[in-house]
């Protein structure tokens, strides 16, 4: 390749007082450069489930997770409803979510190692429209082998204390309430505890000798030409480029074979400077703890029998508004929140400080509480004793997540909230495009094969997700 000497020689245009230059291709002096195989950036669900696949199936790959907190799942994991279930509309989200389950059940249960997992159910209570909707998506599920129990109005008036079935008072006409005629219920469905979760990945990674950097911020990433000339000003548009690594808080850089994005919400300051869609936006979501110890009604509702084997109310999804109700045995309490689409914006680039999208009281009072009281009147003078705040990040598109690979590097997410109940899964995707490309057939657990292609964008062949929560 020839490249003109004036070229060579040229240095930096001057606009005003303003010169334009580019990035060193080195640390500044006396800054280090580390070398890996691989680095993951973030230390969420996505990131260590990643991580701790790639490092089982390559044990002689050194790989590197870089996170800007102290330890793995502190930003939205952490912070997560920590939810998990297999009812989904999509035959994607059904086989992907399925297969993580299974895999935590053989954790908690065969592994002997504790993490919350509880099956206590989800029962969406739905009016007669919502359940005819639905049966497109129940034969699908019934196709894949997911187990789903069908309620009448009746049996949900005797099993669970309470509830308010007819929508007919003046409150519940103005805020168009649909009547419970029916219900759904998967037993599979369940609870775990996110920090245990991220914790058994993260320490299994470490164990099989994966290094984590932590308190360490990812600042961009660093795109290069594959045959460089040392020029400034490179990569050039007639140079074949590729993500090398990423510069880091303190200056220094790891440079890697290849870059895995996993930084959920915040995936788009990494990939938008370089010229990469993330095709995620966050939103926020909220979460109401609601203490029902001292309040005999809500201790009942707490714990319901004969629904599932923990003895407890399921997690239940109400016909209005996607609001749920979420039994926490060990605390005594429920967590309430709910689905606000319309008039709740989206967010492309979060701020870092999660404190900076607080939880609202009013939105408790004058959203939440009134569907909930009007299906659930033991709630009818409950207050929340804490509550807080974090981000869904949102494919727009399908609601579905994505995994695709792009010039040296690999990017996850979009997962819609669902991360936790798909994690397993997406690791497992992430670690067979690193080793077999875009096309590669993932090998579940359980045994069932998923082409990794259906979650890129290019080749993307996935069904849309209509029962987001």
């Amino acid at each position: 390749m020839l490249i003109s000497s004036s070229l060579l020689r040229r240095r930096p245009h001057r606009w005003g007082t303003i010169h334009k230059t580019r990035e060193p291709l080195r640390p500044p002096v006396g800054r280090k450069m580390l070398k890996f195989d691989v680095v993951v950036i973030g230390a969420g669900i996505l990131g260590v489930s990643s991580a701790y696949h790639l490092q089982k199936s390559s044990p002689d790959k050194r790989i590197l997770v870089i996170d800007r907190l102290g330890d793995a799942g502190q930003a939205n994991t952490g912070r997560s409803n920590a939810m998990f279930r297999n009812t989904f509309s999509s035959s994607d989200n059904q086989v992907l979510a399925n297969s993580s389950i299974d895999f935590y059940l053989h954790v908690q249960r065969e592994l002997g190692i504790d993490i919350g997992v509880d099956t206590i159910g989800y029962l969406w209570l739905m009016s007669d429209r919502q359940l005819s909707a639905a049966e497109g998506y129940l034969e699908k599920m019934a196709g894949n082998g997911i187990d789903f129990r069908r309620f009448g109005e009746t049996e949900l008036r005797n099993a669970i204390p309470g509830l308010e079935t007819r929508q007919d008072s003046d409150e519940a006409r103005v805020m168009s309430l649909e009547e419970v005629d029916g219900g759904i219920f998967g037993p599979k469905c369940g609870r775990l505890a996110p920090d245990k979760l991220v914790g058994f990945y993260r320490d299994r990674f470490r164990e099989m000798g994966g290094q984590v950097m932590f308190n360490q911020e990812a600042e961009h990433l660093i795109v290069e030409p594959r045959e460089g000339l040392g020029v400034e000003g490179e990569p050039f548009v007639w140079q074949e480029s590729s993500v090398v690594g990423v510069r880091l808080g303190d200056g220094s850089e790891v440079r890697a074979e290849t870059v895995v994005v996993a930084g959920g919400a915040w995936n788009n300051e990494l990939l938008d400077p370089i010229g990469i869609d993330g095709h995620v936006k966050a939103k926020k979501r909220q979460l109401f703890a609601v203490p029902a110890k001292g309040v005999p009604s809500l201790e009942t509702l707490l714990w319901t029998k004969g629904l599932n084997d923990s003895g407890t109310l399921p997690f239940v999804i109400l016909p209005k508004s996607g609001l749920f109700v979420k039994p926490v045995k060990e605390s005594g309490e429920f967590w309430i929140g709910c689905e606000d689409e319309i008039n709740r914006p989206f967010i492309t680039f979060p701020e870092h400080d999660l404190e900076r999208y607080p939880a609202e009281p009013r939105y408790y009072e004058l959203n939440v509480h009134q569907v909930l009281r009007e299906y659930m009147p033991q709630f009818e003078g409950a207050r929340p004793s804490r509550m807080w705040a974090g981000l869904y990040s949102y494919n727009t598109l399908d609601n579905m997540p994505y995994v695709f690979e792009q010039d040296g590097l690999i990017a996850v997410g979009g997962d819609s909230g669902s991360g936790v109940m798909k994690g397993d899964s997406l690791g497992r995707v992430v670690d067979s495009v690193y080793r077999d490309g875009w096309d590669a057939e993932t090998t579940l657990y359980g045994g069932a094969t998923y082409r990794a292609s259906k979650l890129s964008f290019r080749h993307r062949d996935v069904e849309r997700e209509e029962w987001v929560l």
